[in-house]
Formats: structure tokens, C-alpha cells, sequence
């Protein structure tokens, strides 16, 4: 956007022609919100949308403007139509955004009547110019926006693979708070696997099976599964912590494992963006052996120091580290080229199903035009916002209402944490920004200086929007007054008028979102829990199929699996959200921590089952497996019925449950018998049939166990009651 904004404006200068410059740059800058990462034909699509609106609206609005009368219907209009749009998704709502910021715009310096349409067709030129530098620059770095997003992805995947290695030796109170941070990023890896997916399958669709495409969503497929690696865990915490109370050296040697194939991931990501070649550390096998020496040594061990169970958990853990280590060895083949199985790639047919799509129909729209939307109750809550802040700006003469304007647009969000966050962010900016420009006004007064911090302010304010808004705010400030610099002798009173300006803004935002038909958490994240319930039933499903029928991996697998993925990072966010609202708002907060904890170890207990029954040679599952897995489903059913006030027929056989119980109980225990009878006969060492069975009985087991469990404390919890 700068590279547009800056040569519209140097070429124009250059032939003397400044004010369709100016107009240029801001076209350029119209457009540019829209430009998000996602396949071509949509960012192509969603840039051309917005500058139809920007051209559209810029003239509406200037015409309005010369009719005193129809300025408050024209800007209640507009605001709550673009508003509404953002009912068609994330892309959607950016191109709305760009309607309302042209309409802000628009009142800044509005030129005389019979230039309006001109100004604003210049307007839609520097979009058409921005557009195609875009499209010029697709073309020559195609590969870069994949690169960059993969590069994100691998980085976050590390840092969760960093935290789940943290919580191995974590203290009760620091896991707490690490729990928290994998929630927080949960959703983030979720929301960059979505771009991920669309971008790389539509380019896949395009460029066929073979090249470039092809081995980025390999790649793709891979860093997946890491994730899901990364949730397995062979026991919960707690337990671990009991088990290895005198042995936790062993756990530490995994930990370092775990640690040096973060700093692998990380390496990835770095190779990935600058596309190199990726050699694996030698020191991963290093680690692997250490790994497994360790748990040999403990089965050597003649004074039984160790219990056999603690040996299997290990030997479980160390199995999900060694498949994880064989996913950063395969990603490493795929970077240099090396070719890869067939049978890791998906059909076109089924890759579309990975793609979350988008319904753009007449009755989205109908549907949410009801009090129950949260984004019906925004659109309205910003309109009235919006108008009370041009009426204040207009009675009170404020000199640039349009910042206070601004100033709403950019920091009213849905909820109202958000809206408080960057209300936050923006004062804090802003006063930055000021302080800053003082300094520099205080050291010179060239003109030319001012010029060139302008241009690189406006530059890292634009660069810095969508990552880091109190950093935007800064440059944002400094620009203003430095612009204001080159025209005016008083900079301080730009200064004074400016903080003034975001003060008013910032306050009508906040008390809109305060008292305006507010959308408090606490109200919506019900419908999140029964989602995610509803994705980690179905995941279970796969994964009882999976045991029952043996097949390889199929694309219903997969997609169950992304969909748990997906349900348990909305409802992290959700909750997130909802701790940053009052603490008056905060109903039932900590029953709804405790759900929100339980679903996550419900699905990392699932993925630790489904990891082990995909990665392993395993016997067939028994009558009473499927006792289990229904007892568990039961329980789920029962809760969805409490949450969404349905009737739901009991159909648990307690005596079932029962036997299954006591089938994997005495099981557990033959085996157990056998391998303490084998000891005794100086075999200390496993024979491969009891080892596979004897791991396979006690993961099944405790997997079972712990899943049963968090499913009846979850109906416990949602029986206490959430309105």
C-alpha cells in the first residue's frame, strides 16, 4: 500500500498535479484493508469490491455534504448498511470497512461540487493503481505469500510444542497459567491453518498435482499432524507428576527433546520463508537415543525403582516424540525435494472439503437482522455512535471532527474487550506519537526533515495496522502533526487538538459498547460449548471407526479432526474475551473456565488415543471397547441435551459400562502379572508381542478411563447450570 500510496503521489508531484496525487493515495489507501492473505481470484475480487465502494461513497457523501439536511441520514444509512456486511466473514467485513473509512475520509476536506465526482473517480484510480502493483507483485513472488504464511504457521506450532514441553515439570499454579497461553494460541494456529488451507489448496487447484503447490501442502499436512502430536499426551499431568516423583530426570530428557525440535520448528519456519535448504540437527537422534537409553536402563533396573506403569507412559511419550521427530525429518526431505509417497496427498475432490466456505446469500443477511446478532446489535450501536460523534464535532465546532470519526471507526469493535483494548491502545499511541512529534519539532524546524519522517511514518503506520495498533497510533500521531508541520506554524496546537480529538472518540466508543446493546460473552459462549462438545463427539467417532475397521487415514478423519481443532480455539477465544469484560459480566466464570478446561482435555485425551491407534500395529477392539467409547458418547449426548434444553432418552447400560470397566482392569492386570513373572525369570527385557500388548492395553485403558471421566465431571459442571 505504501509502494502505491508514495509513487501516485511522486509521479503526480513530478507533473505538477498534487491534489489527483492526493486522491490517488488515498484510493491506495481504500483498498488496501482488503488485501488479505487467501487464494487470487478473492483478493483480486475483494480489492476490486472496495474500490467500487470507495468511488461510491466518496461521492455520496460529498454531494450529501452540500446539503446540510441529508448529511445525518446519508451517514446513518451508509454506516449501518456497511456494517451489516460484515455478516459475510472476515473478508467481508474489511471491504465494508473500506466503504465506512471512505465515508470518514469524505469529510475531511471535501472539494467544491463540481469537482466531487472527479475527486472521487481520481479516487477509484489510485485503487486501480494499487490493484495492479498487487497483481504485478503476485506475479513476480508468487510463492511469497505461502511462504510467509507456512513461516507463521511453524512459529506457532513451536511455541505450542514450547508450552505443551513446559508443562511437563510445570507447578500446579504455573500450569494454570500456561493452560491459558495454549488457549490463547490454539485459536491463533487455527486461524492461520484456515488462510493456509485456502490459499494453498486454490493454488493446488490451479497449478495441478506437481511442483510448488504440491509440496507445500505436503508440507501443510505435516505441521498438522505435529499439531496433533503436540495435544497427544499418554497421561494427564497430574498423574505424570505422581508417577515420576522420584524419577523426574527421565521426564527432563524428553523435555530437552521436546525443546531442541521447537528450535527445529523455529529453524523451519526461517528456511521456509527464505527458501533454503533445511538439514535436521543431528543432535534429534542424539536426544531420541538418550531418550531410549533412559528407558532402558529403568527396565534394567534390578531394584524395580520404577514402576511398570510409569515405564509405559514413557514409552508412550517417547513413541509421540519419535513421530514427531519423523515429521521433521519428512518436512526436511520435502524442502530439498526429495520425493514423497502418493499416499500423503489428498484428491482435488476431497481438498475442497478442507476449505471452510462462506454462505453469500439473501438469508444470512435475513437471519441476522434480529436483536439475537451480536453484529445486528454492532451495526446499530456504530451508527448511533458514529452520528453522535459528528453532531458533537459539529456543535462544539471541533476543527477535524472527522478524527474523532476515526477514531471511532478503528477502535469500536462487537464485543467490548476488544473495544476497551484498543481504546487502550490508541490513547497510549497517540499520547507516544505526540511526545514524539514534540521532540522533533522542539530539535529542527526543517521542513524537509519533516517531509521525509512523514513519508516513513505513514509508511510503518500502514505496515503496523493490522499487527500492532498501539505501534499504528504512533506513527499515525506523528505523521498528522508533521503533515500539519509542513502547513501551519503551530504544531503544538495539532498536538493539543489531535489528543483532544482521540480522547472523544475513544470515550463515545467505549461507553457505546458499554451501554449501547452490549454483546457480553457470557450470553453467546454457551452456543461455542455445544459446538465444541458436538466436534469432539464426532472426532471420537473417527477415531472408534478407526479402531474397528483399520483402514488408512481418510479425508473424514482429517476434516472431524480440523473441525475439533477449530471448535475448541472459538470457544478459547470466547472465554478469553469474556475474562477481559467486568467482573459484574463474568457470570458463572469459573463453571465456564472449568468447562472450557474440560473440553480441551477431553480433545487432547482423544488425539492421544487417535495418534496411538493410527501410529501403531494394533489388536482388534473389542466388545467392550465399544461399550466404553458409547458410555462416553452418552454422556456427551446427555450434556448437549442439558445445554440445548432437549429431552434426551437415557440408553447407557450401567452394567455395560461395568464390564468394560472390569475387562480392562483384569486385562491390564494379566499383563502386568505376566511381565512381573518374566522379571522374576531374569527376562527383564519386554519380548516385542508383550511390549506391543502391554502398551497397547494400558493406553486404550487410561485413555478410556480419563475420557469417561472428564465426560461425567463436564455433565456435573453444565448441570450447575449456564444461562
Amino acid at each position: 500500500m505504501a509502494l502505491a500510496a508514495i509513487s501516485a503521489l511522486a509521479i503526480t508531484s513530478y507533473f505538477g498535479n498534487m491534489n489527483i496525487g492526493v486522491a490517488m493515495a488515498i484510493g491506495a489507501l481504500l483498498s488496501s484493508p482488503s488485501d488479505v492473505a487467501g487464494s487470487f481470484r478473492r483478493r483480486t475480487l475483494g480489492i476490486f469490491i472496495s474500490i467500487f465502494l470507495a468511488v461510491f461513497t466518496s461521492s455520496v457523501v460529498g454531494y450529501a455534504s452540500e446539503i446540510p439536511v441529508l448529511i445525518i441520514p446519508v451517514l446513518i444509512v451508509l454506516t449501518l448498511s456497511y456494517s451489516l456486511v460484515a455478516v459475510y466473514g472476515f473478508r467481508a467485513s474489511l471491504i465494508a470497512f473500506t466503504g465506512l473509512f471512505a465515508m470518514v475520509l469524505s469529510l475531511a476536506d471535501i472539494p467544491s461540487s463540481d469537482s466531487i465526482l472527479v475527486h472521487s473517480l481520481y479516487i477509484g484510480l489510485g485503487g486501480l493503481w494499487y490493484l495492479l502493483l498487487s497483481i504485478a507483485l503476485h506475479y513476480i513472488n508468487p510463492r511469497k505469500q505461502s511462504e510467509v504464511l507456512l513461516f507463521e504457521g511453524f512459529r506457532l506450532t513451536a511455541e505450542y510444542l514450547e508450552i505443551r514441553a513446559e508443562l511437563i515439570d510445570a507447578s500446579s499454579e504455573e500450569r494454570r497459567g500456561l493452560k491459558n497461553r495454549l488457549s490463547v494460541l490454539q485459536s491463533e494456529i487455527n486461524d492461520k491453518h484456515e488462510t493456509i488451507r485456502e490459499l494453498v489448496i486454490a493454488k493446488r487447484a490451479k497449478s495441478g498435482r506437481s511442483g510448488d503447490a504440491r509440496k507445500k501442502m505436503l508440507i501443510f499436512i505435516e505441521m498438522v499432524d505435529i499439531l496433533e502430536l503436540s495435544m497427544a499426551n499418554p497421561l494427564n499431568y497430574e498423574e505424570m507428576e505422581v508417577l515420576f516423583e522420584k524419577h523426574k530426570e527421565k521426564l527432563k530428557i524428553v523435555k530437552d527433546w521436546t525443546l531442541l525440535m521447537v528450535d527445529e520448528l523455529n529453524k523451519i519456519a526461517g528456511i521456509i520463508k527464505k527458501s533454503k535448504e533445511y538439514h535436521p540437527d543431528p543432535d534429534l537422534e542424539t536426544f531420541r537415543l538418550k531418550a531410549i537409553n533412559s528407558l532402558a536402563a529403568s527396565v534394567e533396573d534390578k531394584h524395580n525403582s520404577i514402576s511398570s506403569h510409569a515405564m509405559l507412559v514413557l514409552r508412550n511419550l517417547i513413541d509421540y516424540k519419535e513421530k514427531q521427530q519423523e515429521k521433521i525429518i519428512s518436512i526436511s526431505r520435502l524442502l530439498r525435494d526429495v520425493k514423497m509417497g502418493e499416499d500423503l496427498m489428498i484428491k482435488d475432490k476431497d481438498a475442497a472439503k478442507f476449505i471452510t466456505g462462506q454462505e453469500y446469500s439473501l438469508k444470512t443477511m435475513q437471519d441476522n437482522l434480529d436483536f439475537k446478532s451480536p453484529i445486528f446489535r454492532h451495526a446499530l450501536r456504530l451508527t448511533v455512535v458514529m452520528v453522535s460523534g459528528y453532531v458533537i464535532g459539529s456543535v462544539f465546532d471541533v476543527q477535524n471532527t472527522y478524527w474523532i470519526l476515526l477514531t471511532i471507526l478503528v477502535i469500536m469493535r462487537p464485543g467490548y474487550a476488544l473495544t476497551k483494548d484498543r481504546s487502550k491502545q490508541r490513547l497510549i499511541g497517540t499520547l507516544i506519537g505526540g511526545a514524539i512529534a514534540v521532540s522533533v519539532v522542539l530539535v529542527t524546524q526543517n521542513l524537509v526533515v519533516y517531509g521525509v519522517l512523514a513519508v516513513i511514518s505513514l509508511v510503518f503506520a500502514i505496515s503496523t495496522l493490522q499487527r500492532n495498533y498501539k505501534a499504528s497510533a504512533v506513527f499515525i500521531t506523528l505523521n498528522i502533526v508533521l503533515v500539519y508541520s509542513l502547513l501551519r506554524p503551530d504544531p503544538f496546537l495539532v498536538i493539543r487538538f489531535r489528543l483532544l480529538d482521540t480522547l472523544i472518540g475513544a470515550g463515545l466508543a467505549f461507553l457505546g459498547n458499554a451501554f449501547l446493546w452490549p454483546t457480553w460473552e457470557y450470553r453467546g459462549i454457551k452456543n461455542f460449548i455445544v459446538e465444541s462438545i458436538k466436534a469432539n463427539s464426532a472426532y471420537l467417532e473417527e477415531i472408534n471407526s478407526f479402531y474397528q475397521t483399520k483402514h488408512s487415514m481418510t479425508t473424514s478423519y482429517k476434516l472431524t479432526r480440523k473441525r475439533a481443532f477449530l471448535a475448541i480455539g472459538n470457544l478459547n477465544a470466547a472465554f478469553q474475551r469474556m475474562t477481559q469484560e467486568p467482573k459484574s459480566k463474568q457470570k458463572e466464570g469459573s463453571s465456564i473456565y472449568e468447562i472450557v478446561s474440560l473440553n480441551q482435555e477431553f480433545l487432547s485425551s482423544a488425539a492421544s488415543l487417535g495418534t496411538f491407534i493410527r501410529t501403531h500395529d494394533t489388536t482388534e477392539a473389542s466388545e467392550h471397547f465399544r461399550a466404553y467409547i458409547a458410555a462416553i458418547q452418552n454422556n456427551l449426548l446427555r450434556i448437549l441435551g442439558i445445554l440445548e434444553e432437549n429431552e434426551i432418552e437415557e440408553i447407557r447400560d450401567e452394567k455395560e459400562v461395568e464390564q468394560a470397566l472390569k475387562y480392562f482392569d483384569e486385562k491390564y492386570r494379566e499383563v502386568l502379572e505376566s511381565r512381573s513373572h518374566e522379571i522374576r525369570e531374569g527376562q527383564r527385557r519386554f519380548n516385542s508381542g508383550m511390549h506391543s500388548e502391554f502398551q497397547e492395553i494400558q493406553m486404550v485403558r487410561d485413555q478410556l478411563k480419563w475420557l469417561l471421566q472428564i465426560s461425567g465431571s463436564l455433565e456435573v459442571m453444565v448441570k450447575k447450570g449456564i444461562n
